[in-house]
């Protein structure tokens, strides 16, 4: 019976040896198993070789914010860095010509991230992971490139618009050779200006366009300088008439007499001419182009609608009643170079609207 007992005992140690030993086991196994899906989560946190794999985990991606979403470049090129807000994983994805299906996909970087895209004209990089350095070459026309950014399932866009103003064909003749050398001169020589030169201006003013062909305009030509004291008086500019070969005074009928345009038959009716400053200031400016092409200066002088100026000038010259100075324009051989102004300014020019 002893005997029988030892043996039991013997028996219940074993197994417990046995039991502890296979715990042992299946604990490193448990280990083994546990470390292996941490590095395979690891592992698929490295972008594949192929295609970029994340990982799935709640919460680890977030938007990308840009510093600015559009970026511009001249025809000469150059480069622009927009900051990345978002210090999370992110990539350049790829580039597209806007308008187009034409894509062009970012080439593996070190490590295959995919920092480094490139099309034609243009190339971008990831900078200390969080900006893009975009590099755009000089271009003789205007191009525009979307870059696309992504974060997991996230997506933004950078528009990069390279805007490359072709040189205009620059078309030229006298005539607009005359107009830009169009400039005021405010003192003059004393060499005279000719009969036939005067006519020639005041038949380029006359050839100005007039509403309803109503023409209202009329000239003194005035050379005699003794008597410009009474004809201009108290007029701030009487010392550049006086330097000038010649003045001329723009008159216009602010009437006009005519039948009724609904009644062609009818007696002429006066009544006011409602276009007639304008078809003055046509008037004028052809007097002052046409006396550029012949190499002289002018300077145009403003008298109505001031009283302080016009009244005297219709009361010496015995002007009509409803007949006004317009404005009076000194004429003759400037006695310095007078360069004109540059007034191009493409900005006040608006296509379509406003």
């Amino acid at each position: 019976m002893k005997q029988l007992l030892m043996a039991a005992t013997l028996l219940v140690c074993a197994f417990a040896i046995l039991s502890c030993g296979c715990a042992r086991r299946t604990q490193k196994a448990v280990a083994e198993t546990g470390e292996s899906k941490v590095n395979a989560a690891v592992a698929m946190d490295e972008p594949a070789q192929v295609e970029r794999v994340e990982p799935e985990i709640a919460g680890a991606w977030t938007p990308i914010r840009l510093s600015q979403e559009e970026v511009s470049f001249g025809a000469e090129g150059g480069k622009a860095t927009v900051s990345c807000l978002n210090y999370d994983r992110w990539w350049l994805n790829d580039a597209q010509v806007a308008g187009t299906e034409t894509f062009f996909h970012a080439t593996p970087g070190e490590n295959n991230t995919y920092e480094t895209l490139k099309a034609d004209g243009i190339s971008a990089c990831i900078v200390n992971r969080n900006q893009v350095e975009i590099s755009v070459a000089p271009a003789s026309k205007s191009h525009t490139w979307i870059l696309h950014l992504q974060s997991g399932d996230a997506f933004t866009s950078i528009t990069v618009k390279q805007t490359a103003s072709m040189k205009a064909e620059k078309i030229t003749n006298p005539t607009l050779e005359s107009i830009a050398a169009r400039t005021s001169v405010r003192s003059f020589t004393d060499q005279k200006v000719t009969d036939a030169q005067m006519e020639a201006m005041l038949r380029a003013a006359m050839a100005a366009p007039t509403g309803m062909n109503v023409q209202p305009w009329s000239f003194v030509v005035l050379t005699d300088k003794s008597k410009y004291e009474e004809i201009f008086k108290g007029n701030f500019n009487l010392r550049i008439f006086k330097s000038a070969a010649a003045v001329v005074v723009f008159c216009a009928d602010t009437t006009v007499t005519r039948a009724p345009r609904n009644n062609p038959d009818a007696a002429p009716v006066t009544r006011p001419n409602g276009t007639w400053r304008d078809d003055m200031g046509a008037c004028t400016e052809n007097f002052l182009v046409a006396a550029a092409s012949l190499g002289l200066g002018t300077v145009w002088t403003a008298s109505y609608p001031y009283p302080d100026r016009y009244l005297p000038i219709k009361e010496a010259l015995g002007l009509p009643a409803t007949v006004v100075p317009y404005c009076v324009v000194a004429v003759g051989y400037p006695d310095k170079e007078v360069r004109p102004k540059d007034k191009w300014k493409p900005e006040r020019i608006h296509k379509g609207r406003w």
